[in-house]
């Protein structure tokens, strides 16, 4: 399971590598895109996106017992955003981005489904959450669009807002997923 990686009609996530950094640099040093998530700070901290790859990288060599596994997501061999799953050995939770250039596409829509289709084929976890800040509604759509029910609002860290905001936590159950709440159309696993 260490050399994953899933192919979608457009997209292929891959685990992330070294050379990714000045790449996360462009993309999360965009506020537009840092102020929706909860870990990126503004501006992009260089060493702390070192320390994430080394750690994600890490990660790979024990998927079974990692904390949290993430992708980078490739279109056309280059990298437009990235994706992970935090608390792997509780309840996963999904977290996705993508940088300003590929908003709209689809992209992380067909991403966040595969890497889903993914978790569930290669796990025992019966269900996934998604927080996603109310006034993100884009990454609402995208966990609606895979079958994520609303179960309530929480309140969500950002580290380049200083603060919490308010969000919306959603879930998938493995059940639902395969009964076809959730697009899987064009996918492929690679392991």
């Amino acid at each position: 399971m260490s050399d994953v990686e899933i192919r979608t009609q457009r997209l292929a996530l891959r685990r992330p590598r070294p050379q990714d950094l000045e790449r996360c640099a462009e993309l999360l040093g965009d506020y537009e895109v840092a102020r929706m998530l909860s870990r990126v700070p503004y501006p992009y901290d260089i060493e702390l996106g070192r320390r994430f790859i080394t750690s994600a990288m890490a990660n790979w060599s024990d998927p079974v017992g990692a904390e949290e596994l993430s992708f980078h997501v490739d279109r056309d061999g280059e990298m437009v955003g990235g994706l992970s799953f935090k608390e792997l050995q509780e309840t996963p939770k999904i977290g996705y981005w993508l940088g300003r250039p590929y908003w709209g596409k689809g992209f992380i829509s067909e991403a966040a489904g595969a890497a889903v289709a993914w978790l569930f084929g290669n796990t025992g976890h019966e269900r996934i959450v998604c927080e996603a800040m109310t006034e993100n509604p884009a990454s609402l759509k995208v966990a609606e669009k895979l079958g994520f029910r609303v179960i309530g609002e929480v309140g969500c860290a950002s580290v380049s807002r200083g603060g919490t905001v308010p969000a919306i936590r959603t879930e998938l159950t493995r059940t639902d997923f395969l009964n076809g709440l959730s697009p899987q159309k064009g996918l492929t696993a690679g392991q």
